[in-house]
């Protein structure tokens, strides 16, 4: 199995949807973890229930919890794939974030499953850093802009304490991943186009599909129409 964290470093450059991507590329038997600080929005994306989800484990886990337990507090999405959402308010999930690292921690490295993690934006004391730092790769969603670099840059020492991270870029341009790299020392591992038309759409899937593929997740392809 292989944890993978989401994240961002500056604004909201579609962290939620590229992480929903990746587990749903992943497939069956996949879990998506909510644990962005800020709140969580897949409930009402999915419609799904705001219960259970990342508040309820978090209370379980506090007088221990195994690794099958983590599906009684998942939501099925469809094709084998779970999510564990997170409550809309953010004081919820800054409290469940707080207990949930410390004890979920080991029951995660012992699911016999993929597991992605949207941990909202990567910055110093997110209290969910920590589901960072559990992962086997950190995955740092970048837009193509000025300010977003620029904050990048300043996240290093951040992103250094994570293992292994990849830059992504939302966009081709108008600063090409090498230019990226070399003013922010990062490793940035190419784009992942932004949700568009049908050739937008097919890009995206490459991309996601490789990205797994780097990763150690067998992915799933889906093909598009032309």
């Amino acid at each position: 199995m292989t944890i993978l964290a989401v994240g961002s470093v500056h604004g909201s450059p579609g962290t939620t949807g590229l992480a929903l991507d990746l587990a749903r590329a992943a497939g069956p038997d996949t879990v998506l973890i909510e644990a962005d600080p800020d709140g969580g929005c897949l409930a009402a994306r999915l419609d799904l229930a705001v219960r259970p989800g990342l508040t309820e484990l978090a209370g379980a886990a506090r007088t221990g919890i195994a690794a099958e337990d983590l599906w009684r507090f998942a939501q099925p999405i469809g094709a084998g794939i779970a999510v564990i959402v997170a409550h809309p308010a953010a004081e919820q999930v800054h409290a469940a974030l707080r207990t949930a690292v410390h004890h979920v921690g080991a029951s995660l490295r012992s699911l016999d499953s993929d597991v992605v993690i949207d941990v909202g934006r990567v910055r110093p004391g997110s209290p969910a850093l920590g589901f960072a730092a559990l992962a086997d790769h950190t995955l740092v969603l970048v837009g193509n802009t000025v300010d977003s670099v620029i904050t990048l840059h300043h996240r290093r020492q951040v992103l250094a304490g994570l293992g292994t991270v990849s830059v992504l870029l939302d966009a081709p341009a108008p600063h090409s991943p090498a230019e990226v790299a070399a003013a922010t020392g990062q490793r940035v591992w190419g784009v992942v186009p932004a949700v568009g038309g049908r050739a937008a759409m097919r890009r995206r899937q490459r991309a996601v599909a490789e990205i797994l593929a780097d990763t150690a997740v067998e992915p799933i392809v889906a093909e598009v129409s032309a």
